[in-house]
């Protein structure tokens, strides 16, 4: 476990895009890290759901967990994400340049032990989840 390589994307992220993010970047990392040892896991975003994506994931990643939407209390990334905000806005770079150098310098220190308890969090945020009905929880 630990993180893929970083990829920064200045546009937005359509359908197609994502695709092109899931091919050129997360299954070749998939392929190096884990071989089959994960599941892909996505909230219902559109980009997510349309049916160009379905199709590409239905051939190219068959191993999918079931995502409820509108659930950012299941997904570790979230806490991740949030604690990368944090120490970036620490940082304080100016330009476009060091914002991304700066990015690129804090996602390659995380490490797979700062990872962990991330991932370790996720069935007991499953059984909240469960026993608030599906409610946000605080976490």
């Amino acid at each position: 476990m630990g993180t893929f390589p970083l990829c920064i994307f200045t546009d937005n992220i359509d359908a197609k895009m994502f695709i092109r993010i899931l091919e050129g970047h997360l299954l070749t990392q998939a392929e190096i890290f884990h071989q089959d040892q994960w599941r892909l896991a996505m909230d219902n975003d559109p980009k997510h759901t349309s049916k160009v994506t379905k199709a590409f994931l239905i051939k190219n990643i068959p191993k999918q967990l079931p995502w409820p939407s509108q659930s950012p209390d299941l997904n570790p990334i979230e806490n991740l994400f949030a604690w990368v905000k944090q120490e970036f806005l620490k940082r304080g770079p100016r330009a476009i340049f060091e914002l991304k150098r700066e990015l690129e310098l804090l996602w390659a220190d995380i490490s797979p032990d700062f990872l962990q308890p991330y991932c370790d969090s996720l069935p007991r945020r499953c059984k909240m989840v469960i026993e608030s009905n599906g409610f946000p929880i605080k976490y």
